[in-house]
């Protein structure tokens, strides 16, 4: 063997033993009879033999092609089997699976997403977990296969960040209040959610009504959403939330979507977090189709 063995020319010869000429090689391979012969010229001066010589009507293999065609067809079969990559069944995926949803979004969809991943993925144990600071580091750890939370460009780039869509802001309070003008509602006290995980803990909406001058009056924060809207409940006050229409489905609360002009010029999108390696995972894209499907 005169130079190293180039691996990605061996292809040809079981093509060439098959079809014996060249112009059929060539279209399999998706290449010219110029390049296949350079193959073969390449391939003869590597394994120092001449492989293929031109009989009367084709190509005929020498001893030496003959004696190295099962071998070379029986490597190239297990390199394409150890590449190729297999139909995922969720149905038949049996390891955990770990999800982490923000507070509001395990309170609004997690039921129904609950439902469905059960459902597609029978043999799975689903786990799903309310996102904090430590979820970015336990995705890293393998111990998250994905969470959802706000885009956030100072995240390491090992995270992929999957765009899932973009929500407006919205006052949220009690139904008996929802009469009462934006103005108005603007002017009440306010119970406002603690964004966890994410690099600023205030409300997207809250940040959006600052850039426009209007500090709301928040007279306490909670974590826990269920607090939240039992508090709005009992006293008079609101908050912001994202504008979804599972909000509105809630027919104790009023939902009144900012303006316009009271909205942010660039909504944060909400992502689904996972590792980089793993994107184009089958299972990573499923999960994420399946939370997007049911926040959006």
């Amino acid at each position: 063997m005169k130079s190293q063995l180039d691996l990605n020319l061996l292809k040809v010869l079981p093509l060439l033993e098959k079809h014996r000429q060249l112009k059929p090689v060539a279209k399999e391979l998706g290449k010219t009879e110029s390049a296949v012969s350079k193959h073969l010229a390449k391939l003869r001066e590597q394994l120092d033999d001449p492989l293929f010589v031109r009989g009367a009507f084709e190509f005929e293999p020498t001893e030496f092609t003959i004696e190295l065609l099962p071998k070379i067809t029986a490597g190239l079969d297990m390199i394409g089997e150890a590449v190729q990559r297999g139909e995922f069944d969720p149905a038949l995926y049996d390891k955990p699976i770990y999800i982490a949803l923000p507070s509001l979004g395990q309170y609004l969809v997690g039921k129904e997403l609950l439902l469905d991943l059960i459902a597609t993925f029978p043999k799975a144990k689903i786990n799903i977990t309310t996102w904090n600071e430590s979820s970015i580091t336990d995705i890293l750890d393998e111990r998250l296969d994905i969470g959802v939370q706000y885009f956030n460009e100072e995240l390491t780039k090992t995270i992929f960040q999957q765009h899932l869509g973009k929500y407006k802001g919205a006052i949220i309070s009690a139904e008996k209040y929802a009469h009462r003008s934006i103005e108005d509602k603007l002017a009440m006290p306010y119970i406002m959610m603690e964004m966890k995980g994410w690099q600023d803990t205030k409300a997207v909406t809250s940040q959006a009504l600052e850039k426009h001058g209007i500090e709301v009056n928040t007279i306490a924060t909670v974590d826990n959403i269920t607090c939240l809207f039992e508090v709005l409940e009992s006293i008079e006050s609101a908050t912001l939330l994202p504008f979804t229409s599972h909000v509105q489905l809630h027919n104790k609360f009023s939902v009144t979507p900012l303006p316009e002009h009271l909205q942010l010029e660039h909504p944060p999108s909400v992502v689904a977090n996972y590792k980089l390696v793993n994107h184009g995972n089958p299972l990573h894209q499923l999960l994420a189709q399946k939370i997007k499907q049911h926040l959006f």
